[in-house]
């Protein structure tokens, strides 16, 4: 702020000190006084130099783009807790990250090996795929919005204000400096904004990261623009395995890139010491269809959040070098659980048990270019203003020194612990504190959330070995139910016997 002031904002947050100050904002470490925790906040400055009525839409997209970011649940991603609109601008409330910034990590320490590298990118991919699902783009990934905390764990920050940024990018020229080599060629001639366009900055990204500089930095903004548009990929003479993997996602035309599946299964190999493997475009164009508009908040809060990638556990960092899996066994490993595979979720209802739920539903999986390789989702609808149940999953792998289950417990008691601390928070509308629930698979918990969308929703989040499943049945312009509830427990306990048939 001009003065240096910084409000006590929403009644309950107030000021520590001052992390870092940029072109679009401040970031503060502050204490939340009513749930006695340290969180960070943004402060998002809008330009005194931009018209009023320019300034009021940016700050109507940055908080409706905050609050769709804080529909994300993954350990990948620095949690979004609250969104204020105060002093005539947003302040975007998010998880505290002890660590440094990959920009920071290259910076001090130079090009990282390949393998660490290529470990960041699989969990940053992961990320941006769960984003990417819910119809969310990122449009601002670079080494500066990476974290690397000091418990191992890689974050991908700045969701939510992400956009804000790619419009300022492009439109103001003090916004440009330390981006624009991180800015996909389609963005910049406006002509394509999809997932392709983040993948490219990830892309860069990791080409930074490997090889201590962007792959077409130049002396100034405008050169680098330029290069970006008209200059092929240098060749990333350190990145050894890598590099055929960061040439394919660099590509100029977004239909010659790899797609999400092929582009972590290449990143987890080298992860791994492994060779690539083959990248081919996917068969249908990059630029995803715009997401069904009929339930935009499909599942209120921390209800729409999948639980998170196994590859994400998988790919912790310590800050000295990659944690790694272990090498892949030659025959089924013993220690991957129950679910080396994810089953087809829309089998695990049968036609008569969702209708008992939900009358005249009717599954409908997600369209084949939003299938994840760990994360996949089925939808169940009924007639309009009828309920709605969704199911999604994810599936995770051992690491070393620990067996897939072991890994999914982690997961979930994190999960948990957070679905805690942010019940009667009163962000996005009002959530209700998770219960322990018997009987739906190895361990289960359950909440309901009532949206400010007018969207309310019952939530089970239950691990079967080493699977974790989240089991949402939604309706439109109702409070919570005790018969929501029930519902919600039903169809999580029948998703589990679907479960144990297949396991």
């Amino acid at each position: 702020m001009g003065d240096g002031a910084f409000p006590v904002l929403a009644g309950r947050y107030r000021a520590v000190e001052k992390l870092g100050e940029g072109g679009m904002g401040t970031v503060w470490r502050a204490r939340d006084e009513l749930l006695h925790r340290e969180v960070a906040i943004k402060e998002v400055r809008l330009g005194s130099h931009l018209p009023a009525a320019h300034r009021a839409e940016m700050r109507e997209r940055t908080l409706r783009e905050a609050r769709a970011a804080a529909r994300l649940s993954h350990p990948a991603i620095v949690a979004v807790h609250d969104v204020i609109a105060q002093d005539d601008r947003p302040w975007i409330v998010m998880d505290l990250v002890r660590g440094h910034s990959l920009d920071e990590a290259i910076r001090s320490g130079g090009p990282l090996p390949p393998q660490q590298v290529a470990a960041i990118g699989a969990a940053m991919l992961d990320a941006l795929s769960l984003a990417h699902g819910r119809g969310i783009m990122h449009r601002d990934v670079k080494p500066a919005n990476i974290m690397l905390s000091q418990d191992g764990g890689v974050l991908l920050t700045d969701f939510g204000i992400a956009t804000l940024e790619g419009d300022a990018q492009l439109t103001s020229p003090d916004a440009l400096v330390g981006s624009p080599g991180y800015i996909a060629p389609e963005r910049l001639r406006g002509t394509g904004d999809g997932p392709a366009a983040d993948l490219w900055s990830l892309g860069a990204t990791l080409y930074a990261a490997v090889e201590g500089r962007g792959p077409f930095h130049r002396g100034t903004p405008v050169a680098t623009l330029g290069a970006v548009l008209t200059q092929e990929t240098p060749y990333p003479g350190r990145a050894g395995g890598l590099a055929p993997v960061l040439l394919a996602v660099l590509a100029k035309d977004p239909r010659e890139r790899p797609g999400e599946t092929a582009l972590r299964a290449a990143l987890r190999q080298v992860a791994l010491g492994l060779p690539a493997g083959p990248l081919s475009p996917p068969a249908e164009s990059p630029e995803r269809p715009p997401p069904r508009r009929r339930r935009t908040g499909l599942i209120a809060g921390a209800g729409l959040a999948a639980v998170a990638a196994g590859a994400a556990a998988a790919v912790l960092l310590t800050m000295n070098g990659a944690r790694t899996p272990d090498p892949a066994p030659t025959g089924p490993d013993p220690r991957a659980g129950r679910f080396p595979a994810a089953p087809e979720l829309c089998s695990l209802l049968t036609d008569e048990q969702a209708r008992s739920l939900v009358p005249g539903a009717s599954p409908a999986p997600m369209p084949a270019n939003h299938q994840l390789e760990l994360e996949a989702s089925c939808l169940w609808e009924g007639a309009d203003g009828a309920p709605q149940i969704r199911v999604s999953l994810t599936a995770h792998a051992p690491v070393r020194g620990k067996t897939g289950p072991e890994v999914a417990h982690e997961f979930f008691a994190a999960e948990r612990g957070r679905t805690e601390a942010d019940a009667g928070s009163g962000a996005f509308g009002s959530a209700g504190p998770p219960r322990d629930v018997a009987g739906v698979g190895d361990e289960a918990f359950a909440y309901e959330v009532n949206a400010v969308d007018s969207i309310s929703s019952g939530t089970v989040r239950f691990r079967s070995s080493n699977l974790l499943v989240t089991v949402d049945l939604s309706v439109e312009k109702k409070p919570p139910t005790a018969a929501l509830r029930r519902g919600a427990l039903r169809a999580a306990k029948l998703v589990a016997r679907g479960l144990e048939r297949r396991g």
